[in-house]
């Protein structure tokens, strides 16, 4: 009896916000990318010259 109640389940789903993406989670998407790309850029060592190396010598310095 349950199967034929919900045979039809697109009778029950909200037109209008079934597309939509709640706007948090649309910032937290976009946010990820640029820190992704952020992140990439920094910690890159043929793109901004950081290394592991580099800090660690860098600490031992001082």
């Amino acid at each position: 009896m349950m199967a034929e109640e919900m045979e039809n389940i697109e009778d029950y789903e909200a037109k209008e916000t079934s597309k939509k993406l709640p706007i948090g989670w649309l910032i937290l998407f976009w946010g990820l990318i640029i820190w992704g790309v952020y992140y990439f850029i920094s910690y890159t060592p043929s793109i901004s010259g950081w290394s592991q190396e580099k800090a660690y010598e860098e600490s031992i310095k001082k």
